[in-house]
């Protein structure tokens, strides 16, 4: 007998209708007149919906508001649907995935962000790829759905309308899957990562043990993700690869949408223009970082997982510095290899160098990546990651992009003419890069494009807002008229 939830997904993909609509309380007067080709913009009260929604949020991975870390994706939605007019809780574990320590209440999130957060309790792991992170995701998948049902049994907690669930892991969305069926909610997928090759450079070991654990843990990853995607409603995707994977994975898709996870605008100050007739008020920011007269400051965010990352950020130092072009690299994040570059960047002489700065917090990243002027992709984060989160952050920030993969990135990124795209070897970037240290005028057009790319494509709140007028539509709920 095919699964409840594909009787209730075909039914309004044949019918254009959501739960409501069966249940007899669907105004076909008024969907008359709703036109979803129209961009409504986020945060205004007017754009409100009087038909409430009660939107549960399951997402134990993301930061959450108060820890001082780069708002997530699921933050995003959870104020898009806020803004919306709708209930909102998040569900999420009382282990921090970024930080890899216990999780304490945020205090006052209902009056600052509009939603509550619930933790639940999980295990704590020290290894991303380890069986106590599968184990504690498992923990919270079971505590969050029997402490759902108790709250919901003692009235505590009112019934949900839409569950969001967050793809990996898989335990969590088969906990929300269960959950939905009880419950006849509405239930959403947001698959902003596909696994399970971004685990590959997690593994511990040396190399051969790495492919073997690959080679009997992957397909056992993926067969759940697989299944994981059978019974659902609806389909979100961080990137136009990710989507296309889902088809390819699912013999009966639901509706699905990309919507990439973007960046705050408001966060980065403009890039500069380079006739400044007028001269811009940059945002002072608390903790500067130091540049030499017409030294070219290069950003490198995100966790330094792939060895061949250490190799070509030192061997492209070495060959800069050869060539006798003064830039430096600020590198930003965690990951296995972090500490090896940590020790490896003050042993580098001549006119590149640099920067380590660890995990830091938001301030603190915002705050250096506006004072830089260029961003390198590595190799390593294309590899297993279509549309980095950081290249967003780089784009807000209005910097020159170089990339060495081509695929969806590229081809975005070149099509605003906001980078370059070139060989991973140390030369060929070397010779990309060296021209440009010498050009703030050609530096300058790039980071205007940069800009506008982010405008235009990676705005955070834009897209989040997007993606709760597209689940709207889906359920034909008709908007309030403006006070």
């Amino acid at each position: 007998m095919p699964h409840r939830n594909y009787h209730r997904r075909n039914y309004r993909r044949t019918n254009y209708r959501g739960r409501n609509s069966r249940r007899g309380n669907h105004r076909s007067n008024d969907s008359s007149r709703i036109d979803h080709s129209v961009e409504i913009e986020p945060w205004l009260p007017e754009q409100q919906l009087s038909n409430r929604k009660i939107v549960w949020l399951v997402d134990p991975l993301s930061a959450i508001p108060g820890e001082g870390l780069l708002p997530s994706r699921t933050w995003a939605l959870a104020r898009a649907f806020v803004a919306a007019g709708h209930d909102v809780i998040w569900w999420t574990s009382s282990f921090s995935h970024a930080r890899r320590i216990a999780r304490t209440p945020p205090l006052k999130i209902v009056e600052e962000e509009g939603f509550s957060v619930r933790l639940i309790a999980s295990g704590g792991y020290n290894s991303y790829f380890s069986l106590g992170r599968f184990a504690s995701h498992r923990k919270f998948a079971r505590g969050f759905e029997t402490q759902a049902i108790k709250g919901l049994a003692s009235g505590d907690l009112e019934r949900p309308d839409l569950l969001i669930a967050t793809l990996p892991p898989s335990s969590t969305v088969d906990a929300t899957v269960r959950l939905a069926n009880k419950l006849d909610a509405e239930l959403l997928i947001d698959v902003d990562e596909w696994w399970p090759e971004p685990l590959r450079p997690m593994i511990p070991g040396p190399e051969w043990f790495a492919h073997l654990l690959a080679s009997i843990t992957f397909p056992i990853i993926a067969r759940k993700q697989r299944d994981s995607l059978q019974s659902v409603d609806v389909i979100l995707a961080g990137s136009q690869t990710t989507k296309d994977a889902v088809l390819k994975a699912t013999a009966s898709p639901p509706p699905i949408k990309v919507i990439p996870t973007g960046a705050y605008l408001q966060d980065y100050p403009r890039p500069p223009h380079f006739i400044d007739h007028v001269p811009h008020s940059r945002h002072e920011q608390p903790q500067s970082i130091d540049k030499g007269p017409n030294q070219l400051s290069i950003a490198v965010a995100g966790d330094i997982d792939q060895k061949s990352d250490i190799f070509l950020l030192t061997d492209l130092a070495r060959v800069l510095s050869d060539k006798n072009i003064n830039v430096v690299f600020h590198v930003i994040g965690g990951g296995r290899w972090m500490p090896r570059l940590e020790t490896a960047a003050p042993l580098l002489t001549g006119s590149c160098s640099m920067q380590c700065h660890g995990r830091v917090d938001r301030s603190r990243y915002v705050g250096i990546l506006s004072e830089c002027h260029a961003a390198l992709v590595l190799p390593g984060r294309l590899n297993h990651f279509p549309l980095p989160v950081e290249t967003s952050d780089y784009a807000a920030a209005g910097l020159a992009l170089f990339l060495t993969h081509d695929g969806e990135l590229a081809d975005m990124v070149l099509k605003a003419h906001a980078g370059i795209l070139t060989d991973s070897l140390p030369e060929q970037l070397a010779a990309a890069i060296g021209p440009l240290a010498t050009d703030p005028q050609q530096i300058a057009r790039l980071r205007q494009a940069s800009r506008k790319l982010a405008e235009t494509f990676l705005d955070r709140e834009k897209l989040a807002a997007k993606a709760v007028v597209w689940l709207e539509s889906l359920a034909e709920l008709a908007p309030v008229n403006p006070v």
